[in-house]
């Protein structure tokens, strides 16, 4: 499992760069035109679709199996999985916000990085020392 649990934080690793720039992408909205907006959204939509979303399938395909036998049950993984249902959800709102709507954007790029932040913390401090175990 050490194979599975390092593969796992050097992933984390990896991803915490480009979640750190949502935040980022998020103050900068105020500043930008609609259209530099739109190329902000779509380069942020583009790792959220490309990297992240990929990542957690494997999550949920190679980690949670094991976390929910460690735990005895199937139900043990379900909040996290359904994390990734809600970042899954902002990210289909995020590429359909109005590149004109500032506010919007912002709430949804804020709300993506809390999200993914704690999704990340929660299996940095739980999941991967159990699977460790």
């Amino acid at each position: 499992m050490t194979t599975l649990t390092e593969s796992m934080h050097r992933e984390h690793g990896a991803l915490l760069g480009d979640v750190e720039h949502i935040r980022l992408a998020a103050r900068e909205i105020p500043d930008l035109s609609p259209e530099e907006r739109a190329l902000l959204r779509d380069r942020v939509l583009a790792f959220l679709r490309g990297a992240l979303v990929p990542h957690s399938l494997l999550e949920e395909s190679g980690l949670y199996p094991e976390v929910a036998a460690a735990l005895g049950s199937q139900l043990a993984t379900a909040p996290m999985i359904y994390d990734h249902l809600a970042i899954r959800e902002r990210i289909v709102d995020l590429a359909e916000a109005d590149p004109r709507d500032g506010p919007r954007l912002q709430e949804l790029l804020y709300g993506l990085h809390a999200l993914i932040k704690v999704h990340f913390w929660k299996e940095e401090e739980l999941y991967l020392p159990l699977v460790e175990r």
